[in-house]
């Protein structure tokens, strides 16, 4: 099996599970922000059996494009490709999310996770889950934009000061897909998928 199966095994597999293990009602409403080219979207659309939506927002028109492409070609119609803002603020109502996926978003040369932070707090409804998939962690800054070498611990401390609580559930393990779409690893033959780096999930739920 090479490594495009496995990605595509995952994503049906190991993906689905970590969202049916959520609680998620099959009716959701999920948005996957900064989706890139939508792996775990798809492990999403398939976890809700169609129903539901989910939101595939980026602002990569080449990511938009293979996310719709795969869309259509998987039948996954409960998925809606959207345009994200460079602002980061997001275009949904008050309290319409049941869940928000923040996966490889957070970090960067800005402040911009404190946005997506109130943003989250914004459109989720009470008891809904923020989902976060942190890398980088050397590269992220504080509220002052002063870079700084984060922790976990630190960016849970930060989210449960934006109003929510930690979930306490099994630890699950995400993976980073960056190099598997990256240029220079494709052009050396592409990387293994067992060479991918997995990271700690975050889950937590908003306060009512």
């Amino acid at each position: 099996m090479n490594t495009h199966e496995k990605v595509k095994q995952w994503e049906n597999g190991e993906g689905v599970a970590l969202f049916q293990g959520l609680g998620l009602a099959e009716d959701a409403e999920i948005l996957d922000y900064g989706c890139g080219f939508g792996h775990y979207t798809f492990a999403a659309s398939r976890a809700l059996n169609g129903r539901g939506t989910v939101y595939a927002v980026d602002i990569n028109k080449e990511c938009m494009k293979a996310v719709g492409k795969v869309s259509s070609e998987e039948h996954l119609n409960n998925i809606q490709v959207l345009t994200g803002n460079k602002d980061y603020t997001l275009n949904f109502e008050d309290r319409s999310l049941d869940m928000i996926m923040y996966y490889d978003i957070l970090h960067g040369n800005g402040t911009h996770r404190f946005t997506l932070y109130e943003e989250a707090k914004r459109t989720l409804k009470p008891d809904g889950i923020l989902s976060i998939l942190p890398f980088h962690l050397s590269n992220f800054r504080d509220q002052e934009g002063k870079k700084k070498t984060y922790n976990y611990k630190k960016i849970i401390d930060e989210v449960l000061e934006f109003g929510f609580f930690v979930q306490q559930d099994q630890t699950k393990m995400g993976i980073h897909f960056e190099k598997y779409h990256s240029s220079y690893y494709i052009d050396k033959g592409c990387v293994e998928f067992e060479a991918l780096e997995r990271a700690e999930i975050l889950n937590f739920r908003k306060n009512s």
